[in-house]
C-alpha cells in the first residue's frame, strides 16, 4: 500500500481563493465531505468577520470625530453621542457573540484559542457599553451647551459630575489593558485668578464677569491640549469645599463650585481650566458668567470647543480600543486548521484564509 498518498483540491470564491492540501494515512479513507463542510463553514467565518468589522464601521462611524455638538444644540445631544456609540457597539458586541457560536458549533474546528480571543474581545466591548451607558445617563438635560446668566455663574451638580470621571476613568483603564497608549498630553502653564481673568466666566459669583474675562477664558481652551484635558478629567476631584486661592483648583473644583473673590478663579493648570469649562458645559445646572447684551455668545462658542474636544479623544480611544481587540480576532481566525485523529489515521488541511479575513 502506498503510504504516501497525496491530494489537492481549490476553493474559490468571489472573495478569493483557498489552497487546500489533504494528507492521509493508513488504510482508512479521508472523508471529504466533513473537509468540504469545513471549508464552506472556514469561508462563511472570515465572511461574518469582515461584516462585523464593516457593522462597527457602519454603526459608530459617522459620529466620531471632534465636531459632535454645535452652538445652539442642547446638553442632551452629549447623551444621544454616548448613546449611539453604546448602540453602535452593542451590535458588533452581538454579531461577535454569534461568530463565537458558529465557531464553536463546528466539530471539525480546534476552537478554544479562538473562543478565548474572541470572548476577551466582547467583554471589552460590554465594558465600554456600559462606561457610555452611564455617561448618557447625566449628560440629558434640555437646557444648551454653555448656559450663562449675567449675575452669578453656576455649578455643575457634583454628584454628576463624578459619574463622568468614573466613566473617563473606566474608558481609559479598559483602552490600556487592550494596548492602546494614551497619552497624558500637554498641561500647559498655571491659570491666574483675579479680576479680569479667564477663570471668572466659570467662577464669578456675586457679580458679572467682563468681556475680558469671556475671550481670555477662549483663549485657554482654544490651547488647551485635548489628551491633557481628558487626563485631567480622569483625575479631577470634587470634594473640595470652595475654590482656593494660589491657582490651586482642579478641573473638579472648577467645574462645581463658584466664588465671589476674584482671586480664587484660578486653575493649576491650563487643561484643569478647559476641563472644568467642558463639564460644567454639558451638567445639570452648570451656568457661565457674562457680561449683559453678551450678543456674540462667545462663551457658548468656548463651551461648544471645550466639549466637542473631549468627545473627540474620548471617541478617539474607543475606536482604537475596539479595533486592536478586533485584529486579534482577525489574526488568531486566520490560524483555524482542521484537525482530526481517528485510529491510526491522521488526516490534516492546512488552509490560507481567504480574504475576507486579512
Amino acid at each position: 500500500m502506498n503510504k504516501g498518498i497525496k491530494g489537492k483540491r481549490e476553493l474559490g470564491n468571489k472573495e478569493g481563493r483557498r489552497k487546500v492540501r489533504i494528507v492521509a494515512g493508513g488504510e482508512g479513507k479521508v472523508d471529504l465531505a466533513k473537509k468540504n463542510s469545513f471549508l464552506e463553514s472556514l469561508v462563511a467565518i472570515g465572511e461574518g468577520f469582515q461584516e462585523i468589522f464593516a457593522s462597527f464601521g457602519n454603526a459608530v462611524g459617522d459620529v466620531f470625530g471632534f465636531g459632535v455638538v454645535k452652538s445652539g444644540d442642547k446638553r442632551s445631544k452629549v447623551g444621544e453621542h454616548f448613546d449611539k456609540i453604546g448602540k453602535g457597539l452593542q451590535v458588533t458586541k452581538d454579531k461577535l457573540d454569534f461568530l463565537s457560536k458558529e465557531i464553536v458549533s463546528n466539530p471539525h474546528v480546534a476552537t478554544k484559542g479562538v473562543e478565548v480571543v474572541i470572548n476577551s474581545a466582547s467583554k471589552v466591548i460590554a465594558k465600554l457599553i456600559g462606561a457610555l451607558t452611564k455617561l448618557a445617563g447625566v449628560t440629558n438635560d434640555s437646557a444648551v451647551i454653555g448656559e450663562s446668566a449675567t449675575d452669578n455663574a453656576i455649578g455643575a451638580v457634583a454628584d454628576d459630575v463624578n459619574v463622568v470621571i468614573a466613566g473617563v476613568k473606566e474608558i481609559i483603564e479598559v483602552a490600556k489593558e487592550s494596548g492602546v497608549k494614551i497619552d497624558e498630553g500637554d498641561s500647559g502653564s498655571p491659570v491666574a485668578g483675579g479680576a479680569n481673568t479667564a477663570g471668572i466666566a466659570l467662577a464669578k459669583t456675586g457679580g458679572t464677569a467682563n468681556d475680558a474675562s469671556a475671550a481670555k477664558l477662549a483663549d485657554e481652551v482654544s490651547k488647551a491640549d485635548p489628551w491633557a484635558m481628558i487626563d485631567k478629567i480622569k483625575g479631577a476631584k470634587t470634594t473640595a469645599s470652595n475654590l482656593v486661592v494660589d491657582n490651586n483648583n482642579d478641573a473638579g473644583a472648577l467645574a462645581t463650585k463658584v466664588h465671589g473673590t476674584d482671586a480664587n478663579a484660578g486653575a493649576k493648570t491650563r487643561a484643569d481650566l478647559a476641563s472644568a469649562v467642558a463639564l460644567r458645559a454639558m451638567m445639570r445646572t452648570g451656568k457661565f458668567s457674562v457680561q449683559a447684551g453678551d450678543a456674540t455668545n462667545s462663551v457658548k462658542a468656548t463651551a461648544i470647543s471645550a466639549v466637542n474636544k473631549v468627545l473627540g479623544i474620548l471617541d478617539l480611544i474607543i475606536r482604537k480600543t475596539v479595533s486592536i481587540n478586533l485584529n486579534k480576532i482577525r489574526e488568531t481566525v486566520k490560524g483555524i486548521q482542521y484537525s482530526e485523529t481517528v485510529g491510526t489515521n491522521a488526516t490534516e488541511v492546512s488552509t490560507t484564509q481567504t480574504s475576507a479575513t486579512k
